[in-house]
């Protein structure tokens, strides 16, 4: 994502008073809140678009800044519009119990994004726990003191626009750091800046990020509430799949599948080639959870399975998961009961 791939400022010598994680505030969130940010000339959009105890649905919407000005067209008027010009517009789920991400989808391209949530930032930093900063490490306005003078000067807030018109500021600074990784925050320290004075808005204010060589700043343009979007469909779920190889032992079978996280049952059939409208099944089965994040695998008792097969005949395997979308997912080959060689 565009807007927290970016994020960082120094907070080695801050004072941390207490802590919250970020996803913990977004869990305050309702339907239509947003934020706009700009950076490297572009403006990305970012909505709430549906959330629950379970999971949070964002929608992000980038744009070159040239193709809109908002100080004549609302953001609300633009979207409504189809968001022309736009360069990209995705969806992303995160369970609001783990941060990891559930699924990703581009709209513009019409089909779902890889996902890794080592190097997913949004899901990342939702999970990083927040101190606070004490007042006498926030950025101030004006020179510094002499030493030996007091530091009198009065605390910087970043500027707050809501639904385009700018309103007064006034804000508690927040600081993390970023885990050791591949990534470009390795490291890093992170600040974000949260308004007191609109405790309704769950987005942060400002960001800043730094890593000892660079300093550089996401400025938040816009945000507000009830902004919702003109799409009218969920976000598209992907259906499971068989993988190969089937592990056989002499007591039992194991059929490796990938699944999404949101399919949390299913139920296992057979197809008969020799009798194509019978329904076979449901087959017993332990499903057990493999190392990545989307591994699975079917347990399945050989003695158990023979009371539904017949000698010679060939079969294909069915699964259906139970969940959010209606799939019916068979296996590319036969197999030849009971040797089960594909065919």
């Amino acid at each position: 994502m565009r807007i927290l791939a970016n994020l960082v400022f120094f907070c080695s010598v801050f004072v941390f008073l207490s802590s919250f994680a970020l996803g913990d505030k977004l869990r305050q969130a309702q339907k239509g809140d947003y934020m706009v940010t700009k950076q490297d000339r572009t403006y990305s959009l970012l909505i709430i678009r549906d959330i629950s105890s379970e999971s949070i649905l964002f929608e992000e919407i980038s744009l070159p800044m040239a193709q809109i000005d908002p100080a004549k067209t609302s953001w609300q008027e633009w979207l409504q519009k189809g968001a022309p010009g736009h360069t990209s517009w995705v969806l992303y789920e995160i369970d609001l119990h783990t941060f990891q991400l559930i699924e990703g989808y581009s709209i513009s391209r019409k089909g779902w994004l890889y996902l890794d949530d080592e190097h997913h930032f949004l899901s990342k930093l939702l999970s990083l726990p927040l101190q606070k900063v004490d007042d006498q490490d926030r950025k101030k306005i004006g020179p510094a003191p002499r030493d030996g003078d007091a530091d009198r000067r009065p605390l910087w807030n970043p500027p707050l626009f809501i639904e385009g018109k700018k309103q007064k500021a006034s804000c508690e600074a927040w600081c993390t750091r970023w885990p050791k990784d591949d990534s470009l925050l390795s490291s890093c320290n992170i600040l974000l800046y949260f308004q007191t004075l609109h405790k309704d808005l769950v987005f942060p204010s400002w960001i800043e990020a730094s890593n000892g060589h660079y300093h550089y700043a996401i400025h938040v343009v816009d945000t507000g509430k009830n902004l919702f979007s003109p799409l009218s469909y969920s976000m598209p779920r992907r259906p499971p799949k068989f993988l190969k190889p089937i592990q056989k032992t002499d007591q039992a079978i194991q059929i490796p599948i990938k699944s999404p996280t949101y399919y949390k049952q299913f139920s296992l059939f057979v197809f008969d080639l020799m009798h194509p409208d019978r329904q076979i099944g449901p087959i017993p089965f332990t499903l057990q959870k493999g190392i990545s994040k989307e591994e699975f695998f079917l347990n399945i008792d050989l003695k158990e399975l023979g009371t539904f097969l017949q000698l010679h005949h060939r079969y294909k395997w069915v699964l259906i998961p139970q969940g959010p979308s209606d799939y019916l997912i068979e296996s590319e080959d036969f197999f030849l009961w009971p040797t089960l060689s594909s065919h």
